[in-house]
């Protein structure tokens, strides 16, 4: 099977160098998802978060409190984000 890709900030990519990326309304990454593992393949935010959250009622709720998925390359998560998963915020509350 050829190499899916996609095109993220005007760059095309194979999905398989990207990662689904679970955001909470303040900020803070919540949750990953490779977008290529195995035998898996999530190419879309809604298989991504269903891939996360498999029941209807826990997405509606999480849609409804404003978390959103966004797909993000791998080397930004290793060059902008690693550990750093909470908001501003967030990190000065925990410092």
């Amino acid at each position: 099977m050829p190499d899916l890709m996609v095109q993220i900030d005007g760059q095309t990519l194979p999905l398989k160098d990207c990662s689904w990326s679970m955001w909470a309304p303040c900020g803070c990454m919540v949750a990953i998802s490779l977008a290529v593992g195995g035998e898996q393949i999530l190419a879309t935010e809604e298989q991504a978060h269903k891939n996360h959250s498999p029941r209807k009622r826990d997405r509606d709720r999480e849609i409804r409190l404003g978390y959103r998925w966004e797909l993000i390359t791998m080397a930004r998560y290793r060059n902008e984000i690693g550990s750093k998963w909470e908001c501003d915020q967030h990190q000065r509350a925990t410092s």
